[in-house]
């Protein structure tokens, strides 16, 4: 019998009481700077509480996602509409190239200066994406060696995170997240990420780049070389994606102070 990963102990998600808590964050004296999470598993609505939030407290996003960095991987990513990055300014999206590798640690690296200049504006600062590593070595304080490695973390030292953060996670029914992550995987082919990665293969990117390993791109090209048949792509991709967001929902659970809330 498969593993199943257990639900988690959520409240309802209630609009009005998340933007009570950040509003009370935001009027709180604080010796360490302010920050909110939105995490939980891909297709569950991360972005759009986060675009919610970021235009009600004028604020701005930085994503925690490791394949969002990439330039022209879009419809494999859902990214963000050019609307929506037009409404709201976000972070660490189409910084690299293809070849371009990204880590932990370079997350990091990146991330905290964003998050000290915006407190430093007034503005508490929004992180919203899926990659679990990257936020928790962020918010835990994670010192990092030169490969990117944990040494140790201001959390196990101290028990309190780096930030005076806010970290809700969004949960759901299992069913029905897989039901999304189905419909994710055929929207994405019906918006084109055939002709995305032909595009990306034609302009030079090697198979073999790192960008071209995410889930929906390797599977894609296998599809363009003969290897599979559209159907089979589509299902693949979805199967894949459905393992990932276990594996999401796995990771989550060492990380204690996550506010769930079931939507």
């Amino acid at each position: 019998m498969a593993n199943k990963v257990k639900e988690f102990v959520a409240e309802p998600f209630d609009l009005t009481k998340v933007c009570d808590s950040v509003q009370s964050l935001n009027l709180a004296s604080s010796p360490r700077e302010k920050l909110v999470v939105i995490l939980g598993a891909t297709s569950v609505g991360k972005s759009s509480l986060a675009l919610e939030l970021a235009a009600r407290f004028d604020t701005e996003i930085i994503s925690a996602d490791s394949m969002a960095v990439y330039r022209g991987f879009n419809v494999g990513t859902a990214k963000p509409a050019r609307a929506e990055l037009e409404r709201v300014r976000h972070h660490l999206i189409d910084i690299l190239d293809a070849e371009e590798k990204f880590s932990v640690g370079e997350f990091v690296r990146r991330a905290r200066p964003i998050i000290s200049e915006l407190n430093r504006r007034g503005r508490i600062p929004i992180v919203a994406g899926g990659t679990g590593l990257y936020i928790q070595a962020l918010v835990e304080g994670y010192e990092l060696d030169a490969a990117g490695k944990s040494l140790i973390s201001h959390y196990k030292r101290t028990g309190e995170l780096i930030y005076n953060a806010l970290v809700f996670g969004l949960t759901g029914n299992r069913a029905g997240l897989y039901d999304k992550i189905n419909r994710r995987a055929e929207q994405m082919f019906a918006d084109g990420l055939v002709d995305e990665v032909k595009a990306l293969l034609a302009g030079g990117i090697s198979p073999d780049a790192q960008a071209m390993r995410g889930i929906g791109y390797k599977e894609t090209v296998e599809y363009l070389r003969g290897g599979t048949t559209l159907n089979d792509t589509i299902a693949k991709v979805a199967q894949a994606t459905r393992n990932f967001a276990k594996r999401q929902l796995t990771w989550y659970r060492r990380m204690h102070y996550i506010q769930w809330l079931k939507i």
